[in-house]
């Protein structure tokens, strides 16, 4: 009789189910708050994450670029000229960045009649275009010094400008001269240095951002949301190498972007962590974690919710181990018998059950609302 109430005490029923139960209610919670989590192991892990590196175009913005400046510079060359041949170039283009240039074209009165007989995009320096057998090119200045075209006019330094100015600049060139420089602004998501703040506020050591925009633009966009470090100017390998390289000096790391070329970042990352609203399907996919909404607030409340999980389970490991070994120690002085020892057992699953599904209720944390108010009150454009 002592052996069977010995085998049957030590069975540790809540220990098992100490680690699924909150699991299962940590996902549950999250789902409900618009966070598509695809595992138990990703929960935990977010849990640890210390750095946490995040795209720019898309994700800390908007991603809905505008046209803001037409700067026109070779002599006796116009405003709409330079627009013209941008618009005519940019025609045929799957850039985000072509969109902003049609409509303000459209706007403008300037006919866009047909695609450009050839197009070419140049990874990292902008594109190449032959329309009406002209060679027009749109990009920065490198792209002119591989084609051989010479920077007469100052455009570098108009470039140079409007980049300090947290706009992306493009020179525009027809065959050998230089026309003018045209530039683009995006606008920061109202809760991007909310996000920042509520990031730190969750336990993240650093919050890294990784573009392929120049670097002034990218400085404008982490002065404005208080990134702790920027990366810019990178091609999608680029993104690639930071993660790992920030992985091997010992650190949890979460991805967070939107599109195709975030893609290699976030199945690299420790945590990849997509926009699901606004995000391509390839960024959804390859993501461990999906935001489906455009609330950058649902990525600290993400974290937030993992630590609360593996605070849980702990707590339930605890609450199980305590019981059976204080139903061990009952038996073995002989003060439980068969029957006390399976009550107080089937009490210690319940309370564990209790304990988990308290994650099921939505936590409100303090900062919440003042950092919502900050998320409304400024929303810079960049």
């Amino acid at each position: 009789m002592l052996g069977l109430t010995l085998l049957v005490v030590a069975c540790p029923g809540a220990l098992v189910i100490s680690i699924p139960v909150s699991i299962v209610a940590g996902i549950g919670r999250s789902a409900r708050d618009g966070i598509l989590i695809k595992g138990g192991e990703f929960l935990e892990t977010a849990a640890k994450i210390d750095v946490v590196a995040v795209d720019k175009t898309g994700t800390l913005t908007k991603g809905r670029p505008q046209l803001t400046d037409v700067v026109a510079l070779a002599p006796g060359v116009e405003k709409n000229h330079v627009l013209a041949w941008a618009a005519r170039a940019e025609a045929g283009s799957e850039h985000p960045l072509a969109r902003p240039i049609l409509e303000a074209a459209e706007k403008a009165g300037i006919p866009v009649a047909a695609l450009p007989e050839h197009i070419e995009p140049v990874i990292g320096k902008g594109i190449t275009a032959r329309v009406d057998g002209k060679r027009v090119l749109i990009g920065n200045l490198a792209l002119l010094e591989q084609f051989g075209v010479a920077d007469t006019v100052g455009a570098d330094r108009v470039a140079h400008e409007l980049a300090t100015q947290g706009r992306t600049p493009m020179i525009v060139a027809v065959d050998d001269q230089v026309l003018g420089v045209i530039a683009v602004a995006d606008e920061i998501r109202r809760d991007a240095a909310a996000m920042v703040a509520a990031l730190h506020k969750a336990g993240v050591k650093k919050v890294v951002m990784l573009t392929g925009d120049v670097k002034p633009v990218a400085d404008a966009v982490a002065a404005a949301t208080g990134i702790d470090e920027v990366h810019a100017g990178l091609l999608p390998e680029d993104k690639l190498d930071i993660v790992a390289r920030l992985q091997r000096a010992g650190h949890v790391v979460a991805m967070v972007g939107d599109g195709v070329n975030d893609a290699p970042a976030l199945a690299t990352a420790d945590v990849g962590v997509a926009m699901g609203a606004a995000g391509s399907a390839v960024a959804v996919e390859t993501a461990d974690i999906a935001l489906m909404g455009d609330d950058l607030l649902k990525l600290p409340e993400a974290i937030s919710l993992a630590r609360r999980t593996l605070a849980n389970i702990r707590q339930n490991i605890v609450i199980a181990l305590v019981t059976v070994g204080l139903l061990l120690a009952g038996v073995l002085m002989g003060g439980v018998t068969m029957a006390a020892g399976m009550l107080f057992h089937e009490g210690s699953v319940l309370i564990v059950i209790a304990n988990a599904m308290r994650l099921l209720r939505r936590a409100t944390p303090a900062h919440s609302a003042p950092l919502s108010t900050v998320a409304r009150e400024s929303a810079p454009s960049i």
